[in-house]
C-alpha cells in the first residue's frame, strides 16, 4: 500500500498548506525532498522546504 498521493491541482497544494501535510518532491523520477511543507505556489513554481521548483518539472506527492 502506497503511503503518498500526488498532488495535481491548486486544491490539492491548497489543503496540504492548510493542514500543514508533509510532502515529497520527485524531481526526474528521483526523491529530491522528503517531509518538509509547502510554503507558497502559484501557477508555475511551488516553495518546499525554502526551496523553488517548476511545477511542471517537479512531482508532488502528499506523504500519508
Amino acid at each position: 500500500m502506497s503511503r503518498t498521493t500526488d498532488c495535481l491541482t491548486d486544491a490539492d497544494m491548497y489543503l496540504c498548506m492548510l493542514f500543514q501535510t508533509p510532502v515529497e518532491v520527485w524531481f526526474d523520477g528521483e526523491l529530491e525532498d522528503s517531509g518538509t511543507l509547502i510554503e507558497a505556489y502559484s501557477d508555475d513554481v511551488i516553495k518546499v522546504g525554502g526551496v523553488y521548483y517548476l511545477r511542471k518539472l517537479c512531482l508532488i506527492k502528499k506523504i500519508t
